[in-house]
């Protein structure tokens, strides 16, 4: 197949280099840009990965140009961080990507909807080739699978679980605490939802778009903060970030030199935060790579049902090659 995908992620790069490249690839391949033949490319970028998938009669040539692009934007080293895949193997890696194989929180269900959406997105917003199509329609169904056949994540904490670790660590009486969720991503949702069936009430939504806050806020009997009064965030006590911006949305200069402890806990990737907010007396940042980092024990539990996913995901992404090739006429891959 004439796929390919160039991409980075939390196991090559760090938070910073990673926020870096996914502002530059949005810039450059986002699915609302008209450049270099755009319409051949789909911009995957999580809190975990920034990755371009595309097609083209000459993958290396395309690849090349992907870099030159890249190079223009980032003035630091970058490649040797990045990878890259060329037909099957693009094939296998997005099919591990989408089943969470790939994920710093091993099996975590967020990126199957992720690549779904991002799919359906540029799907709507330009005219995809075959290959891309495919590609991504039958990774879902890989992912689907997997999740099926091994019965992936039941029982092992995830995200959601860290979260509430990490407040009542810093809250005596959590049930108490004043929480604000800034952005209605499905992390933020997912985590909204476990604690309120862990008892805590009063938490807050400030969202962008104020129908889908005041959809959640109906559906889990929340609170609502409109998108212009969030300069009053600083009335909670824990503030949970998880929304897409260009800019940071907290500096230290939004901080209080005399205000009450805070916990915030910052998801997004480019990250939603000033890393300097960390250096207040009375605030506790963490960051993304910080709440993989209390669930690692996840992996290490999961490796053997791992190994075993790998093994059928292989043989079903080469029969699904093979498939295709068998029905199209396919240009060898240059690469």
């Amino acid at each position: 197949m004439r796929v390919g995908v160039v991409g980075v992620n939390h196991k090559q790069a760090s938070l910073r280099l990673r926020e870096l490249l996914a502002k530059k690839c949005h810039k450059w391949f986002g699915a609302n840009r008209s450049g270099y033949s755009v319409e051949k490319y789909i911009l995957l970028s999580t809190c975990n990965r920034t990755e371009i998938y595309f097609t083209s009669r000459n993958l290396a040539d395309t690849h090349t140009h992907i870099l030159q692009i890249i190079r223009q934007e980032v003035d630091e080293a970058f490649e040797q961080r990045m990878y890259s895949f060329f037909g099957e193997d693009c094939f296998y890696h997005l099919s591990a990507v989408t089943a969470g194989l790939d994920s710093a929180i091993i099996w975590e269900t967020e990126i199957q909807g992720q690549v779904k959406a991002i799919y359906e997105a540029t799907s709507a917003l330009t005219v995809l080739p075959n290959e891309l199509h495919y590609l991504f329609q039958k990774c879902l169904k890989n992912g689907k699978l997997l999740r099926s056949r091994f019965q992936m994540g039941r029982g092992i904490p995830d995200v959601e679980h860290a979260i509430l670790d990490m407040g009542k660590r810093c809250f005596s009486d959590i049930e108490k605490t004043r929480i604000l969720f800034v952005g209605a991503s499905a992390i933020n949702i997912k985590i909204m939802t476990h604690l309120k069936n862990k008892g805590l009430q009063s938490i807050t939504l400030c969202n962008r778009t104020e129908s889908r806050a005041q959809y959640h806020s109906q559906k889990l009997s929340i609170d609502t903060l409109p998108w212009g009064d969030f300069a009053s965030w600083q009335e909670h006590d824990w503030i949970i970030f998880g929304t897409k911006s260009p800019k940071h949305l907290l500096t230290y200069g939004d901080l209080s030199q005399n205000g009450s402890p805070k916990l915030i806990i910052d998801l997004s990737v480019p990250r939603n935060v000033a890393p300097t907010v960390d250096r207040h007396p009375n605030v506790t940042l963490h960051n993304i790579d910080q709440v993989h980092q209390m669930l690692e024990g996840r992996r290490k539990r999961m490796e053997h049902l791992a190994t075993e996913a790998q093994s059928l995901l292989t043989e079903v992404v080469h029969r699904q090659v093979n498939t295709f090739k068998r029905k199209t006429k396919v240009i060898p891959i240059v690469a």
